[in-house]
Protein backbone atom coordinates (compact mmCIF):
# COMPACT_ATOMS: atom_id res chain seq x y z
CA UNK A 1 0.00 0.00 0.00
CA UNK A 2 0.86 3.71 -0.14
CA UNK A 3 3.01 5.48 1.92
CA UNK A 4 1.48 8.42 1.29
CA UNK A 5 -0.84 10.06 -1.66
CA UNK A 6 -0.46 13.07 -2.99
CA UNK A 7 -4.19 14.98 -4.17
CA UNK A 8 -5.08 17.50 -6.34
CA UNK A 9 -7.65 20.24 -5.66
CA UNK A 10 -10.15 21.79 -8.51
CA UNK A 11 -12.33 19.39 -10.09
CA UNK A 12 -10.64 16.84 -7.46
CA UNK A 13 -11.51 17.43 -3.80
CA UNK A 14 -13.91 20.10 -4.99
CA UNK A 15 -15.72 21.07 -7.86
CA UNK A 16 -14.06 22.68 -10.72
CA UNK A 17 -14.90 26.32 -10.38
CA UNK A 18 -18.72 26.76 -12.87
CA UNK A 19 -17.81 28.96 -15.10
CA UNK A 20 -21.43 31.18 -14.72
CA UNK A 21 -20.00 31.48 -11.12
CA UNK A 22 -16.49 32.46 -12.04
CA UNK A 23 -18.14 35.11 -14.48
CA UNK A 24 -19.97 36.67 -12.12
CA UNK A 25 -17.15 37.01 -9.73
CA UNK A 26 -15.27 38.61 -12.13
CA UNK A 27 -18.46 41.13 -13.03
CA UNK A 28 -18.55 41.99 -9.57
CA UNK A 29 -14.85 42.66 -9.46
CA UNK A 30 -15.44 45.22 -12.41
CA UNK A 31 -18.25 46.79 -10.84
CA UNK A 32 -16.24 47.39 -7.53
CA UNK A 33 -14.13 49.31 -10.09
CA UNK A 34 -16.32 50.51 -11.45
CA UNK A 35 -16.19 49.37 -14.64
CA UNK A 36 -18.25 46.69 -16.47
CA UNK A 37 -17.68 43.17 -17.19
CA UNK A 38 -17.13 42.83 -20.94
CA UNK A 39 -14.28 45.55 -20.23
CA UNK A 40 -12.70 43.52 -17.61
CA UNK A 41 -13.18 39.60 -18.54
CA UNK A 42 -10.89 39.44 -21.51
CA UNK A 43 -8.22 41.58 -19.97
CA UNK A 44 -8.58 39.54 -16.60
CA UNK A 45 -8.68 35.83 -18.40
CA UNK A 46 -5.59 36.93 -20.51
CA UNK A 47 -3.59 37.07 -17.46
CA UNK A 48 -4.56 34.30 -15.49
CA UNK A 49 -1.20 32.39 -15.84
CA UNK A 50 0.47 35.06 -14.18
CA UNK A 51 -2.22 34.39 -11.27
CA UNK A 52 -1.26 30.63 -11.40
CA UNK A 53 2.09 31.33 -11.34
CA UNK A 54 2.57 34.12 -8.66
CA UNK A 55 4.27 36.83 -10.95
CA UNK A 56 2.06 39.32 -9.58
CA UNK A 57 3.20 38.60 -5.45
CA UNK A 58 -0.32 38.69 -4.05
CA UNK A 59 -4.04 38.65 -4.32
CA UNK A 60 -3.26 42.69 -3.77
CA UNK A 61 -1.22 42.10 -7.03
CA UNK A 62 -3.54 40.30 -9.11
CA UNK A 63 -6.65 42.53 -9.11
CA UNK A 64 -4.43 45.87 -9.62
CA UNK A 65 -2.47 44.16 -12.40
CA UNK A 66 -5.72 43.19 -14.33
CA UNK A 67 -6.47 46.62 -13.47
CA UNK A 68 -3.97 48.31 -14.98
CA UNK A 69 -4.69 46.69 -18.24
CA UNK A 70 -7.93 48.36 -18.41
CA UNK A 71 -6.63 51.49 -17.41
CA UNK A 72 -8.08 52.29 -14.55
CA UNK A 73 -7.06 53.40 -10.85
CA UNK A 74 -7.81 51.55 -7.60
CA UNK A 75 -8.69 53.25 -4.77
CA UNK A 76 -8.18 51.08 -0.98
CA UNK A 77 -11.63 50.88 -0.29
CA UNK A 78 -12.30 49.79 -4.07
CA UNK A 79 -9.05 47.43 -3.19
CA UNK A 80 -10.63 45.78 -0.23
CA UNK A 81 -14.00 45.21 -1.72
CA UNK A 82 -12.15 43.28 -4.27
CA UNK A 83 -10.43 41.72 -1.86
CA UNK A 84 -13.70 40.56 -0.28
CA UNK A 85 -15.42 39.48 -3.34
CA UNK A 86 -12.20 36.99 -4.14
CA UNK A 87 -11.69 35.67 -0.47
CA UNK A 88 -15.67 35.33 -0.57
CA UNK A 89 -15.57 33.30 -3.94
CA UNK A 90 -13.00 31.07 -2.93
CA UNK A 91 -14.08 29.89 0.44
CA UNK A 92 -17.38 28.85 -1.66
CA UNK A 93 -15.38 27.06 -3.82
CA UNK A 94 -13.61 24.95 -1.16
CA UNK A 95 -16.27 23.12 -0.16
CA UNK A 96 -15.22 19.69 -0.02
CA UNK A 97 -16.98 17.30 -2.97
CA UNK A 98 -19.65 14.56 -1.18
CA UNK A 99 -17.64 11.48 0.46
CA UNK A 100 -14.03 13.37 -0.09
CA UNK A 101 -13.72 14.23 3.53
CA UNK A 102 -14.69 10.70 4.61
CA UNK A 103 -12.23 9.31 2.03
CA UNK A 104 -9.10 11.57 3.93
CA UNK A 105 -10.32 9.83 6.89
CA UNK A 106 -9.88 6.63 5.77
CA UNK A 107 -6.50 6.92 4.30
CA UNK A 108 -5.55 8.23 7.38
CA UNK A 109 -6.89 5.39 9.22
CA UNK A 110 -4.45 3.64 6.95
CA UNK A 111 -1.75 5.83 7.86
CA UNK A 112 -0.94 7.33 4.53
CA UNK A 113 0.57 10.64 4.82
CA UNK A 114 -1.47 13.46 2.55
CA UNK A 115 -0.09 15.62 0.43
CA UNK A 116 -1.45 18.62 -1.72
CA UNK A 117 -0.30 19.75 -5.34
CA UNK A 118 -2.31 22.89 -6.41
CA UNK A 119 -2.16 24.96 -9.42
CA UNK A 120 -3.77 28.19 -7.83
CA UNK A 121 -3.89 32.06 -6.75
CA UNK A 122 -3.28 33.49 -3.78
CA UNK A 123 -6.76 33.27 -2.29
CA UNK A 124 -6.04 29.75 -1.79
CA UNK A 125 -3.48 29.23 0.57
CA UNK A 126 -5.14 32.80 2.57
CA UNK A 127 -8.05 30.65 3.36
CA UNK A 128 -7.04 27.19 3.44
CA UNK A 129 -6.73 26.81 7.14
CA UNK A 130 -10.57 27.53 7.48
CA UNK A 131 -11.07 24.96 5.26
CA UNK A 132 -12.47 21.43 6.53
CA UNK A 133 -9.06 20.29 4.48
CA UNK A 134 -7.06 21.73 6.84
CA UNK A 135 -6.34 19.29 9.26
CA UNK A 136 -5.66 16.49 6.60
CA UNK A 137 -2.69 17.48 4.98
CA UNK A 138 0.61 17.67 6.27
CA UNK A 139 2.16 19.25 2.98
CA UNK A 140 1.02 21.40 0.38
CA UNK A 141 2.19 23.38 -2.87
CA UNK A 142 0.84 26.49 -3.96
CA UNK A 143 1.80 27.20 -7.37
CA UNK A 144 1.61 30.94 -7.15
CA UNK A 145 3.94 30.37 -3.87
CA UNK A 146 6.52 28.29 -5.40
CA UNK A 147 5.98 29.84 -8.80
CA UNK A 148 6.04 25.91 -10.19
CA UNK A 149 2.96 24.72 -11.64
CA UNK A 150 1.93 21.36 -12.29
CA UNK A 151 3.58 19.24 -14.25
CA UNK A 152 6.91 20.31 -13.67
CA UNK A 153 8.80 17.67 -11.00
CA UNK A 154 9.19 19.72 -8.34
CA UNK A 155 5.75 20.20 -7.87
CA UNK A 156 5.39 17.04 -6.58
CA UNK A 157 8.94 16.46 -5.19
CA UNK A 158 8.87 19.45 -3.00
CA UNK A 159 5.49 17.71 -1.51
CA UNK A 160 7.10 14.35 -1.21
CA UNK A 161 10.19 15.77 0.79
CA UNK A 162 8.24 17.52 3.29
CA UNK A 163 6.55 13.93 3.85
CA UNK A 164 9.73 11.79 3.55
CA UNK A 165 7.98 9.61 1.19
CA UNK A 166 9.82 8.49 -1.73
CA UNK A 167 8.09 8.55 -5.03
CA UNK A 168 8.44 5.52 -5.87
CA UNK A 169 6.09 4.96 -2.63
CA UNK A 170 3.46 7.65 -3.29
CA UNK A 171 0.20 7.52 -5.41
CA UNK A 172 -1.37 11.34 -7.15
CA UNK A 173 -5.23 11.53 -7.48
CA UNK A 174 -6.13 14.30 -9.79
CA UNK A 175 -8.68 15.50 -12.67
CA UNK A 176 -6.12 15.23 -15.06
CA UNK A 177 -6.06 19.68 -15.53
CA UNK A 178 -2.21 20.93 -16.08
CA UNK A 179 -1.13 17.36 -17.28
CA UNK A 180 -0.92 16.54 -13.63
CA UNK A 181 -1.14 12.93 -14.00
CA UNK A 182 1.43 12.80 -16.76
CA UNK A 183 3.84 14.79 -14.68
CA UNK A 184 3.68 12.49 -11.99
CA UNK A 185 4.58 9.27 -13.84
CA UNK A 186 7.18 11.45 -14.82
CA UNK A 187 8.40 12.68 -11.47
CA UNK A 188 8.44 8.93 -10.38
CA UNK A 189 4.66 8.47 -9.17
CA UNK A 190 1.97 6.19 -9.72
CA UNK A 191 -1.17 8.69 -10.45
CA UNK A 192 -5.06 7.80 -11.05
CA UNK A 193 -7.17 9.99 -12.12
CA UNK A 194 -10.51 10.77 -11.11
CA UNK A 195 -13.17 11.58 -13.67
CA UNK A 196 -16.77 11.87 -11.47
CA UNK A 197 -17.81 15.12 -14.04
CA UNK A 198 -21.67 14.87 -14.67
CA UNK A 199 -23.73 16.61 -17.33
CA UNK A 200 -25.29 18.53 -14.30
CA UNK A 201 -21.51 19.72 -13.76
CA UNK A 202 -22.16 22.02 -16.54
CA UNK A 203 -19.89 24.55 -18.17
CA UNK A 204 -16.51 24.34 -15.82
CA UNK A 205 -12.91 25.82 -15.47
CA UNK A 206 -10.58 23.26 -16.44
CA UNK A 207 -6.63 24.13 -17.61
CA UNK A 208 -4.41 22.30 -19.16
CA UNK A 209 -6.31 18.99 -19.70
CA UNK A 210 -4.15 16.33 -21.62
CA UNK A 211 -5.44 13.01 -22.41
CA UNK A 212 -4.67 10.09 -19.48
CA UNK A 213 -4.31 6.12 -20.93
CA UNK A 214 -3.93 5.25 -17.28
CA UNK A 215 -6.24 3.89 -14.29
CA UNK A 216 -9.65 5.93 -13.84
CA UNK A 217 -11.71 5.68 -10.90
CA UNK A 218 -15.50 7.82 -10.81
CA UNK A 219 -15.75 8.14 -6.75
CA UNK A 220 -14.46 9.08 -3.49
CA UNK A 221 -14.74 5.42 -2.07
CA UNK A 222 -12.88 4.14 -5.35
CA UNK A 223 -9.91 5.95 -4.46
CA UNK A 224 -9.78 4.70 -1.08
CA UNK A 225 -9.75 0.48 -2.91
CA UNK A 226 -7.60 1.86 -4.85
CA UNK A 227 -4.81 2.96 -2.25
CA UNK A 228 -5.60 -0.20 -0.56
CA UNK A 229 -5.23 -3.14 -3.55
CA UNK A 230 -2.31 -0.92 -4.97
CA UNK A 231 1.11 0.41 -4.42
Amino acid sequence: MYKAVLFDLFGTLIEPPPMPVYRQMVGDVATALGISFEELNEPWMSINDGRLDGRFESSEGDILAAAELVGVEVSESQLAKCMDIRRSITREFLTPKNGALEMLDDLVEMDCALGLVTDCVYDVPAVWAETDFFPYFSAAHYSCVTHVRKPDARAYKGVLDLLEVPASEALFVGDGGSDELNGAVRAGMDAVMISDLTPESGEVMRVGVVDWDGPVVSSMPEITSYVQNNG
